[in-house]
């Protein structure tokens, strides 16, 4: 007796939504599959015993293998994996509404497991392999032969950068050079390409903007040193310049002036606000740390409330930024470092602190009024840490801590540096109303 599995033809969102609902904001449990941190992993077109929706053809060829991050070893949970006789459509190479679409009926699909594998029943021959989270995606050629059939393990890691020629996208990612949160080093250590070398005074472990490729970095760390880039604040302030992307990083910036009343100045630069509400309706997406709330709380008002907060920029700054208790909210994120043996169970370096998250009216990619609640993925100390919203086509992504701890940035990634990876991919992926109940 064959078991039996849900048949999904012709539905499958080739990026997946993180719980984007009209009129409910992000849900807790995703509906589309690519990036799906719901239950949906190991779904396909086809039965899960090869069959066809039918079950008229049985399908001869199964592959079989794992999808792992550039770097080679952190697995990719929820990433969509399928094969075609025809290669996917090119990804843009600048800003844009990435609605959730379908795949061909009888389009031979799966989603991978916490864990990076998965298994796919398919036709036999030449084909296209596809493999995709978001706007990473590797296209390869592979022949399936009849019974079981494991797939190299090139073939199933995401790409370090863009090479189009090869099959190979990464979403335009530029990094708006922070003063504290090093997450040019996360990014490197996750396999997108780029060079970490040692120096400064004091020295320490850095990217240099001339050394890499796999993303940008507008900003220099150095004396005398010189940039590709125009300045940080021309990329958030400029519609032209933050166009050219699809992820923008503004790690935690700006200095203290501890008193009686905690406060920090140079965290935000309002010619930003309608650059930056603009670029992320056009369907860009934004990732902001710490001291850098302002960005947050100025562009997008209302979402999240600040510890600390009033009318002055960087009230909202605290002293501190010692360990604080974690707890992983997510149950995709809980599963993925259940997978790999790990936890998330403190966080390092938390300068601010988020006292709610609220409904907030909004319109959806398709300029309809809704009302959006921001997903909480990580809470610390019993208050939301880790939260993304959608807004318009686009989404924002705001942690209380920095992404690497600045006094490890010579250190092993840290698990809230892993928790960035796994929501990176996340926040990257399409939007629009679920597909699948």
């Amino acid at each position: 007796m064959r078991a039996k599995a849900r048949t999904l033809v012709g539905v499958l969102a080739i990026a997946m939504a993180i719980g984007c609902s009209a009129g409910k904001g992000e849900s807790e449990n995703p509906a589309t599959l690519d990036g799906s941190t719901g239950d949906t992993s190991g779904d396909t077109s086809f039965n899960v015993d090869g069959l066809s929706p039918d079950g008229a053809v049985e399908l001869p060829a199964t592959l079989t293998g794992k999808v792992v991050a550039p770097e080679g070893t952190i697995p990719i949970s929820g990433a969509l994996v399928y094969t075609s006789t025809t290669a996917p459509p090119p990804i843009p190479d600048k800003v844009y509404c990435d609605k959730c679409v379908k795949l061909t009926d009888g389009t031979p699909f799966t989603t991978t497991k916490p864990d990076g594998t998965f298994s796919l029943p398919t036709f036999l021959g030449e084909q296209y392999l596809i493999v995709q989270k978001g706007a990473f995606r590797r296209v390869r050629t592979i022949t399936a032969t009849a019974g079981s059939q494991a797939v190299p393990k090139p073939l199933t890691t995401l790409p370090p950068k863009t090479d189009k020629a090869k099959g190979d996208d990464v979403p335009k990612i530029a990094v708006a050079l922070g003063a504290w949160d090093p997450i040019e080093i996360v990014l490197a250590r996750m396999g997108l390409e780029a060079k970490i070398t040692v120096g400064g005074f004091p020295a320490k472990a850095r990217v240099l903007s001339k050394d890499a490729t796999g993303f940008a970095i507008y900003g220099v760390q150095d004396f005398g040193e010189t940039s590709p880039y125009p300045s940080p604040d021309k990329l958030l302030s400029d519609p032209a310049e933050i166009s050219k992307y699809h992820i923008v990083f503004v790690p935690c910036r700006g200095s203290s002036d501890f008193d009686s009343t905690p406060k920090c100045g140079g965290v935000y630069a309002g010619a930003a606000k309608s650059t930056m509400d603009g670029f992320v309706k056009a369907g860009g997406r934004v990732y902001v740390s710490d001291w850098s709330y302002e960005y947050v709380r100025q562009i997008f008002p209302g979402f999240i409330n600040w510890k600390g907060e009033s009318s002055p920029i960087g009230s909202a700054c605290e002293a501190g930024g010692g360990d604080e208790a974690a707890k992983v909210e997510d149950p995709g994120l809980a599963a993925w470092f259940a997978a790999q043996g790990k936890t998330l169970d403190t966080v390092k370096d938390a300068w601010t602190h988020i006292n709610a998250v609220n409904p907030t009216p909004d319109l959806d990619p398709d300029g309809k009024p809704i009302s959006v609640t921001p997903k909480v993925w990580v809470s610390a100390v019993s208050k939301p840490a880790s939260t993304s919203f959608e807004h318009s086509c686009g989404r924002v992504l705001y942690t209380t801590y920095h992404t690497q701890p600045t006094a490890e940035a010579s250190a092993a990634l840290e698990p809230q540096a892993l928790a960035l990876l796994y929501l990176i991919l996340e926040v990257n992926v399409c939007v629009g109303p679920p597909v699948i109940k």
